[in-house]
């Protein structure tokens, strides 16, 4: 049976590569000119030279004019699955560079599993609704958690307490209508209690209801993060880099 949120996903990465979803959900890689859709998820920035997905095994390439010869004849007989290996990398921060640009970020994206087991209530949580995480603001325990960025709001956040004391944070962030991106802090307090996956999956849970799927994005050397997408519902969908600019 096909994970109901797979049709969310790729309906959001035909608006973020300007292409369909039946490409989207082809075999073949697609090449489009870089633009920002309405209703695209934020990635990069205005400097942005090169944005590429993988899902199902293809590649989805968007990419300044200047180097799209480049992508075409590099990608063009290569699938997705070996793109981040280092020497793909480097040859892709290499071409970069020639422009002044440099590959800034990898991550590989997580959206709740099929088979989505209800949580199992271990600690006192506390809510904050969007107009309450304020609250937070300046806090450094929360800085993968909460964003505080006007491009992605932080919409709402889960807290595992004790007592007065705050073991760990999930937070949501609005990346489009559809889809909201999970951040998540544990604090010194809470360290080797499960509290990561534990406050992950809740907010998970909380977003569903919502009408909303919520991601989950990491980079490939953190172990950590990876097993609280796991221990929370989530499992990978798809993987991204993009650049930006040397200044």
């Amino acid at each position: 049976m096909k994970n109901p949120h797979i049709e969310v996903l790729e309906k959001q990465l035909a608006i973020d590569y300007d292409c369909t979803v039946e490409e989207v959900h082809s075999n073949e890689n697609i090449f489009r000119i870089l633009k920002k859709n309405q209703g695209a998820r934020p990635i990069g920035n205005e400097n942005t030279m090169l944005k590429i997905a993988v899902y199902r095994e293809k590649l989805l390439v968007m990419a300044d004019t200047k180097i799209m010869d480049w992508c075409k004849e590099y990608f063009g007989n290569q699938g997705g699955t070996w793109i981040s290996e280092p020497y793909q990398l480097i040859n892709i921060h290499n071409k970069l560079q020639e422009y002044g640009h440099k590959l800034a970020d990898t991550h590989h994206h997580y959206i709740p599993a099929q088979n989505n087991e209800p949580v199992n209530r271990s600690f006192d949580i506390k809510w904050y609704e969007q107009e309450e995480i304020e609250a937070f603001r300046g806090d450094n325990r929360f800085w993968e958690a909460l964003l505080f960025d006007e491009d992605t709001p932080d919409m709402l956040a889960v807290c595992a307490m004790d007592g007065d004391t705050i073991l760990g944070m999930a937070s949501v962030t609005r990346d489009t209508k559809t889809m909201w991106q999970i951040g998540v802090n544990v604090t010194e307090e809470g360290k080797g209690k499960g509290i990561g996956a534990y406050v992950t999956a809740l907010l998970k849970e909380e977003v569903l209801k919502r009408g909303i799927v919520p991601t989950y994005a990491t980079v490939e050397s953190h172990i950590k993060s990876q097993k609280v997408a796991i221990q929370a519902g989530f499992e990978p969908a798809f993987y991204e880099l993009f650049s930006e600019s040397n200044q």
